[in-house]
């Protein structure tokens, strides 16, 4: 309960974020400008409630610094004149630091050479941002020349920040997308929402050798601080097409909330790599047969994974599949692998995969530590028919694994005939929406007498009755859905749908 608690916590944030306004009302100061010069007089002046326009055109090479202090409801804005028209490139930064900033409408491409690491920092120097927001951004292919200068696009630093309805597309150098940093363990509370993550390509060196790290789209936070906790929120994204390596999304902390994203044809998976006690829920993974395409890799303890569907993960690499939990290592330094512990695997549906779940990969002479105390209730796996694994594949057999409530069907189990799981068809048919969901005569609905470790809403964020709820994501139920599979239209900048 006290981890539901939290979720809910962090949807009150995003509520809270929503209410920041875009501009300014008529009292306000509203001022343009045209240079960067112009920019920071104006911002030396600025009070709660104004509002800087940046004209239309070309920023090359622009340092742009917005440091100050707005309120609650009268935030310090800086946006575009024209949403989309302000173009920044070269070797053009932002920096945005104090409380109750919102930068609004820019767009960054043609990138040159940085000079720092970050493009987009939530700081000024050690002036780190709270209670601000980053809105309506694209950044498209803004790489310097070598592939191998590591820099990230946008780095998030301070607390209770917001990235949100923002473009990013096309990064190929070393180096996330986008970081959570954390230079010390304090809680940051940021969110990250409706933004789309596209188009990110296999990470190569100037000479087209493969480099197999580096290469996040989203990282929270690093391993220094991994065993504490962060509190970032990341929802209502589409994650599509991002290809740099196994971990798209490495959370490298804890207490986080992965939920109601949409990962569609990406060569690698939402990583939990250090830091215990992240919710990874309501999300939907679309692998489609791509080649390297996994779901979840579980390291450490207390997370929750819950009423994810994830289908087309095919191929046998076992660190690729709809979820993996990984081996441990005794006494694990902080960036090595913690043993996964008391992790909640409940109501997934996982359908049409070849490698489904894996119990105990990176198995060796340093990883001798399997999964423990961990719970697998009241999932829905259906394979593909074809499937190269079994429904289960255990790496390490010394795993203490409980199972309950679970229907298994289309392969073989990989494990000896356990109670916990029903070996019968859940008979999941292609629904109107594109997903598998149960018919009418499936033994998955009403299947749960007990509702234990059920959650209180499925997949589609409809509520699960009290008792006699249904296996997998799914309650089949007629209530309203509220959360479905994201299309681009869905997310990103409000004035890129609207030029479509």
């Amino acid at each position: 309960m006290k981890k539901l608690r939290k979720s809910l916590l962090s949807l009150c944030l995003v509520t809270a974020f929503s209410s920041i306004p875009f501009g300014a009302s008529a009292e306000e100061s509203v001022v343009k400008v045209s240079s960067v010069d112009e920019l920071s007089a104006a911002m030396s002046k600025a009070q709660p409630g104004d509002t800087i326009v940046m004209r239309n055109g070309i920023w090359k090479d622009a340092a742009i610094v917005m440091e100050g202090a707005g309120k609650p409801n009268k935030p310090i804005t800086l946006r575009a004149e024209t949403p989309g028209q302000v173009v920044l490139s070269g070797a053009s930064t932002l920096n945005i630091g104090g409380s109750y900033l919102v930068v609004d409408g820019l767009v960054f491409k043609d990138g040159g050479d940085i000079d720092d690491s970050g493009v987009i920092e939530f700081r000024v120097g050690d002036h780190e941002a709270t209670h601000s927001r980053l809105t309506n951004i694209q950044m498209l292919d803004y790489n310097p020349p070598s592939n191998e200068k590591n820099t990230k696009w946008v780095g998030l630093y301070g607390s209770y920040n917001r990235v949100d309805h923002s473009y990013f597309k096309g990064k190929k150098n070393i180096g996330a997308t986008m970081v959570v940093w954390r230079e010390q363990a304090g809680e940051q509370h940021h969110v990250i929402d409706y933004n789309h993550f596209a188009g990110r390509p296999i990470l190569q060196d100037d000479h087209g050798q493969v480099i197999s790290n580096e290469a996040e789209t989203l990282r929270i936070g690093t391993s220094t601080y991994s065993l504490t906790d962060s509190y970032t929120t990341v929802e209502n994204n589409l994650f599509e097409n991002n290809d740099g390596e196994i971990e798209m999304v490495s959370v490298k902390s804890g207490k986080n909330v992965i939920r109601g994203n949409t990962f569609l044809n990406n060569a690698a998976t939402v990583t939990l790599r250090h830091g215990n006690g992240t919710h990874i829920e309501n999300n939907f993974f679309f692998a489609n047969g791509k080649t390297n395409a996994g779901a979840i890799r579980v390291i450490g303890e207390d997370h929750v994974i819950a009423n994810n569907y994830i289908s087309g993960i095919v191929g046998s690499n076992t660190t690729r599949g709809a979820i993996v939990l990984t081996n441990g290592i005794p006494n694990s330094a902080l960036n090595k692998y913690f043993q996964v512990k008391h992790v909640l695997i409940t109501h997934n549906t996982l359908v049409n995969n070849e490698n489904n779940i894996i119990v105990g990969d990176k198995k060796s002479s340093t990883n001798t530590l399997a999964p423990v105390d961990t719970i697998i209730a009241n999932n829905v796996v259906q394979a593909s028919g074809n499937a190269k694994l079994p429904l289960i594949k255990v790496i390490d057999d010394s795993a203490a694994l409980m199972y309950e409530g679970n229907f298994m069907h289309g392969a073989e189990l990989g494990i000896e005939p356990v109670a916990g799981i029903i070996e019968q068809d859940p008979q999941l048919g292609l629904a109107e929406d594109g997903l598998y969901r149960a018919s009418g005569t499936s033994p998955i609905i009403n299947a749960l007498k007990n509702g234990v470790y059920s959650v209180k809403e499925d997949m589609d964020g409809q509520p699960r009755p009290q008792g006699n709820r249904d296996a997998g994501a799914d309650e089949v139920t007629n209530t309203p859905i509220r959360n479905k599979p994201l299309q681009p239209s869905d997310v990103g900048p409000e004035w890129l749908h609207a030029s479509e």
